[in-house]
């Protein structure tokens, strides 16, 4: 009986011997499986959140544009964008949206300034009154305040129709803008021509080339001894009486030196010297108004608000994909002069027409004597003087500033004045940033895509259904 208790013992102690074996094996793996885990987080928390972070919103809201990274890799200069938030008080999409600016270079970084902690930090650079949750950027001696209401936009567009207000989220334009704007120079100036009856720039449009960098200002020629020489471009837009021979010539001294000229005229108005000029570049307008043949190049219901073709130059690179809608529009001819080399940027289709009769036309419909296209609505003049170069865009449709024409086709037109006005002044045009809506995007269509859509749907779905039961009813009775 001893033998066998002691025997019973000592099986009994090899098999604690075994579990206890077992046991330190298991607990071994599991602090190694743990280690592994922590380590991999720390891995991947050193990681650009580009890698570990999806923007899975409608409209890749918290996302950067391909234009925004080509500006990023090219930065050389350390640049720090300081986010004015109390602690826990952060916005966590912005702060991901940071994040995502500072995955994309070395020399770009983000941090948060409390102003509870640090109440002075933004009067440095001289933002004392700047809101919570304003961004500044700064590079070296430069600095640029993002006020937080800037980082949003309101679209009242629709809200007389159906009651919204679109929300748009304006953070890659604002920030891309601060960062442009603290890495590059002096920022070029605009002069907008006044005195004439010209139209004055939607709000809206003015705070975006204030975005893209650009300094608008207002210049009464009838006033002045010369165009100012820190003019990178003039715009014109609009003028209901002609400029006078002296004012012209102003004007070509200007664009003699090198200028450029942004020009949107309407037919309602003759302005004969100021074509006069315009022809010294290539230019000229057809008499009339240009009406559209073709569904697919005009707004539903509307065969005179144009949706043309967008021609490739570097003026439009940023409306390669977008809509440009010019309601009761000019046809601009076209011709190659000495020293000048003319691009059409808007074109109608070849079913467009010329109504001669412009506004005073009865029909729209195509009658005898109609001038068949395409046309081109909107185009880019280059002529070398010497040593100066000096550039003119001429656009057939003062239409095309209208801020409820431009929100039609979500933007489109601003998208084309912003990629105008920065090829004349200079500036790199692939850097043009929308602001992305918070409700989703704005479908924009042509009248013939609506009736091709609209037919689809209301005549050859149904019949396919219907033809579809028929034949499975039909199959059923042969069994």
């Amino acid at each position: 009986m001893k033998g066998f208790s002691l025997k019973k013992a000592g099986k009994g102690a090899g098999q604690s011997r075994t579990v206890f074996k077992n046991g330190a094996m298991a607990s071994v793996l599991t602090a190694a499986v743990l280690a592994a885990v922590i380590l991999v987080n720390l891995l991947v928390g050193k990681l650009p959140k580009k890698f570990t972070q999806f923007d899975l919103s409608q409209n890749g809201v918290y996302s950067i544009g391909e234009d925004t990274k080509q500006l990023l890799a090219g930065v050389e200069q350390d640049v720090t964008f300081y986010y004015l938030a109390q602690t826990g008080q952060e916005q966590k999409n912005l702060t991901a949206f940071l994040d995502r600016y500072a995955g994309e270079s070395k020399h770009v970084r983000w941090e948060q300034k409390d102003p509870a902690l640090y109440p002075t930090f933004a009067a440095q650079y001289g933002a004392k009154d700047a809101a919570e949750g304003s961004i500044i950027a700064v590079c070296g001696e430069r600095s640029k305040v993002i006020d937080a209401g800037e980082l949003y936009q309101y679209d009242y567009s629709n809200y007389y129709t159906t009651g919204s207000v679109d929300m748009l989220f304006d953070g890659e334009q604002q920030l891309t803008s601060a960062l442009y704007y603290v890495t590059s120079g002096d920022l070029p100036v605009v002069y907008q021509l006044t005195g004439h009856g010209e139209a004055g720039l939607s709000s809206s449009l003015e705070s975006a080339l204030n975005a893209q960098n650009i300094e608008l200002q207002s210049l009464a020629l009838v006033s002045a001894d010369e165009v100012p020489k820190d003019a990178a471009a003039l715009i014109l837009a609009g003028p209901t009486v002609d400029y006078t021979a002296e004012d012209v010539q102003l004007l070509r001294d200007y664009l003699d030196g090198g200028g450029s000229l942004l020009v949107f005229t309407d037919a309602s108005a003759a302005t004969p010297n100021l074509d006069a000029l315009l022809a010294e570049y290539g230019l000229a307008r057809t008499p009339g108004l240009v009406v559209e043949g073709d569904a697919n190049h005009h707004a539903r219901g509307y065969d005179y608000y144009l949706l043309p073709d967008v021609g490739y130059h570097e003026a439009t690179q940023a409306v390669q994909d977008l809509y440009v809608l010019l309601p009761m529009a000019q046809a601009i001819e076209v011709s190659e002069t000495e020293n000048v080399s003319v691009s059409k940027l808007l074109n109608t289709s070849g079913s467009a027409y010329n109504k001669t009769a412009g506004y005073d036309m009865t029909t729209t419909a195509k009658e005898e004597g109609d001038t068949d296209g395409p046309f081109a609505l909107a185009a880019a003049a280059t002529r070398t003087l010497g040593e100066a170069e000096s550039k003119v865009i001429w656009v057939g449709s003062l239409n095309l500033l209208n801020q409820a024409i431009d929100a039609q086709v979500a933007g489109g037109n601003s998208q084309f004045v912003l990629g105008c006005t920065a090829w004349l002044c200079g500036q790199d045009t692939g850097v043009l940033i929308a602001a992305k809506s918070l409700s989703g995007d704005q479908l924009v269509v042509s009248a013939g895509q609506a009736a091709l859509w609209g037919n689809l749907t209301t005549i050859a779905l149904p019949a396919l259904c219907l033809i579809a039961g028929a034949a499975i009813t039909i199959r059923r009775r042969r069994r």
